[in-house]
């Protein structure tokens, strides 16, 4: 009986530590609840001076960035995705961010197309007048077809 007890409990341990581990992605990006993620949105006057910049978010709304050094800074990743930490604070209605820092924030790569693979390039070149894929001298055909 001590046996099955002491085998049991050296399992629970095992398969503990084996959920732990197998759970843990060291290669993962921090997750801070408290940054501002969203798209970069930046308005130029006619000579092409900023004037403004937001963050705009679907879920959270937008923050008006303020223009100081880091603000401009942030200016020139327009249109691209970032985390931003900073100041935030609230005037007449309008949320606003002093930007302490900012990351951009990578895309996760899709699989492209199953038609070609997934290749970020696109499909194989074929000429239009020579045979079709599968035939000798086409291109070979892809996986799914």
């Amino acid at each position: 009986m001590k046996k099955i007890v002491a085998l049991s409990l050296m399992v629970a341990v095992v398969g503990f530590i084996f959920v732990s581990v197998s759970q843990a992605e060291p290669n993962m990006p921090k997750f801070d609840p408290n940054a501002i993620r969203g798209r970069v949105v930046v308005t130029l006057n006619d000579s092409g001076t900023v004037t403004a910049v937001k963050i705009e978010n679907r879920k959270q709304g937008g923050w008006n960035v303020v223009l100081d050094a880091k603000g401009l800074e942030l200016a020139q990743a327009a249109n691209k995705m970032v985390s931003v930490e900073g100041t935030v604070a609230t005037q007449d209605g309008e949320k606003w961010v002093t930007v302490e820092s900012y990351t951009e924030m990578k895309r996760p790569q899709g699989r492209g197309g199953h038609r070609h693979g997934g290749d970020p390039n696109g499909p194989p070149p074929c000429d239009p007048n020579g045979p079709p894929p599968g035939e000798p001298g086409g291109n070979p055909p892809q996986e799914g077809e």
